[in-house]
């Protein structure tokens, strides 16, 4: 587990403001989720993570929320029906999604899931 302020300490050297103020945001909320999500968003450029769908499926069930703290690549296709949240999204993924799954952006999710109630969260790294 890693530290608030160790979290801090990174996000220091982001250049983009909105990832740093994401990173902020998701230091406020109340929940270890999301500083757990905080955490794999404030590494370093070269370590960031990207999931393709084919993992996606792999490890997801149907009436999820799925959470990716990085990048949605298109490799793979989607067989059941999930909630997708994730910092981006390729083209073709985002293509190849819309038929299966209701993807947002993270920010998003937290204005519209501020409680999950009933439903279950997993992030896939």
């Amino acid at each position: 587990m890693i530290s608030k302020t160790k979290i801090k300490k990174k996000i220091r050297n982001k250049t983009n403001t909105e990832v740093s103020n994401l990173v902020r945001d998701l230091m406020k909320q109340k929940k270890k989720l999301w500083l757990d999500v905080a955490k794999y968003i404030a590494k370093p450029k070269g370590k960031a993570v990207s999931v393709n769908i084919e993992k996606i499926n792999k490890l997801s069930k149907g009436n999820e929320i799925i959470i990716v703290p990085g990048k949605v690549l298109a490799e793979g296709n989607l067989e059941h029906n999930i909630i997708l949240a994730a910092l981006k999204y390729s083209k073709d993924a985002r293509e190849k999604l819309s038929q299966k799954a209701s993807i947002m952006t993270i920010p998003e999710l937290i204005k519209k899931y501020n409680e999950f109630k009933n439903i279950n969260v997993r992030i896939i790294i």
